[in-house]
């Protein structure tokens, strides 16, 4: 749909399902930006991202608004069509504890939690945010779906054989971690820096060498790598890329 309105947005995508791919972190269940991302894209993949500050003393306009004391929040608008949604954010340490002075990493991270929580205003795991188990009118996430504590596939779908004169090479394992490795090195040295969440699927998939790991973490990279979102971090923080 061209320009959906806000009700038909909030209807797609408040439905959705993410229970499977949420984490759990300080007593809070929350959904990494890697896979909010990723399920943005699949439903609205031309939405726009659009970063708020504040311009200092000296000129200088960063994507942060500071406040006495030292402390700060990062604020976005995300628009679909023609609608859009704002959100922002306190920087905050892992104790969800607003700090002071934050660094380029601190910021960098809070960036991703206001993005999906603004996601969240257009009904992407709202629920999450309402304290609630599941969407009050479900519809599955393309993920393994879980009832009653019991893991469950989605159906796959069936379609009839085609025949071939060639056969597609499959891609091995080793290839899969070499290119990831490579595709993450690369955005580390032009400064992007992964959530804790992504960091470690990173780190597993690339360690434990499952296929269906690697591609989907490899998923969520090749669209980091087009993001105008990204911006530039500190040199520092590309020395802790997962290995």
């Amino acid at each position: 749909m061209a320009n959906p309105t806000a009700k038909q947005i909030w209807d797609k995508l408040s439905k959705i399902n993410v229970n499977d791919l949420t984490e759990e972190k300080g007593g809070l269940t929350y959904l990494s930006w890697g896979h909010a991302w990723s399920l943005m894209m699949e439903n609205y993949p031309n939405l726009t991202v659009k970063w708020h500050g504040m311009t200092d003393d000296v000129g200088v306009t960063r994507d942060i608004t500071t406040y006495q004391g030292g402390t700060a929040s990062v604020s976005c608008t995300v628009t679909i069509g023609s609608v859009s949604r704002e959100m922002w954010l306190p920087v905050m340490d892992y104790k969800n504890r607003a700090v002071a002075n934050p660094d380029s990493r601190a910021i960098s991270d809070s960036k991703q939690r206001c993005l999906v929580k603004c996601f969240a205003a257009f009904g992407l795991a709202s629920y999450l945010y309402c304290g609630l188990a599941i969407p009050s009118k479900v519809k599955v996430s393309p993920k393994a779906t879980k009832a009653n504590g019991v893991t469950k596939k989605p159906p796959k779908k069936t379609t009839p054989a085609r025949a071939s004169s060639k056969k597609k090479k499959e891609v091995s394992v080793d290839e899969l971690v070499a290119k990831l490795t490579t595709d993450v090195n690369k955005l580390y040295k032009s400064g992007w820096v992964p959530d804790d969440n992504l960091k470690n699927d990173i780190r597993l998939a690339v360690n434990e060498k499952q296929r269906k790991k690697l591609e989907t973490v490899q998923k969520i990279i090749d669209q980091a790598e087009n993001l105008n979102l990204l911006t530039p971090e500190s040199k520092e923080d590309s020395t802790d890329a997962p290995n």
